[in-house]
């Protein structure tokens, strides 16, 4: 089962592929494991909660269309995109500690396609001990 992802603009970015993201074209592009988001590689690249993807920098990259109820703010989300084939996963990789989620402050200045396409290429954060979850209290800050 999978479910189309939504950039700030109301576009199908990816696609979650139960704990695999991939991108419009199906290939996997990153991981979910509970909160966390991870390259294919197995660094922690952001967080996942209540159907809203955050960047490392804890600033939202996109969302599934039920984190409407969650923000009414969000974008309305577009029509999706035929689904295109989706290959096998690749195998999961050792997955890396994750960092201290920062407060939360609107929307990443990152598009959600080239993020997690380019997740490979990011410099994994600092491990800080004690990880938190974060403040979504400044999720007001989406551009209109």
């Amino acid at each position: 089962m999978f479910t189309w992802l939504y950039d700030a603009h109301g576009n199908a970015a990816a696609i979650l592929d139960e704990f695999c993201i991939r991108s419009v074209a199906g290939e996997p592009v990153a991981w979910v494991f509970g909160l966390s988001v991870f390259s294919l590689k197995g660094e922690h690249i952001g967080w996942f909660e209540d159907g809203i993807f955050f960047d490392v920098d804890n600033k939202i990259l996109g969302f599934i269309p039920a984190a409407g109820g969650v923000h009414p703010d969000f974008p309305e989300p577009g029509a999706p995109p035929p689904v295109p084939p989706l290959p096998k996963r690749p195998h999961v990789p050792t997955l890396r500690a994750r960092p201290v989620r920062q407060i939360s402050s609107g929307w990443s200045p990152h598009g959600l396609a080239d993020y997690f396409e380019g997740a490979a290429a990011l410099p994994p954060a600092p491990f800080m001990p004690g990880a938190s979850g974060g403040d979504r209290s400044a999720m007001n800050d989406i551009p209109r």
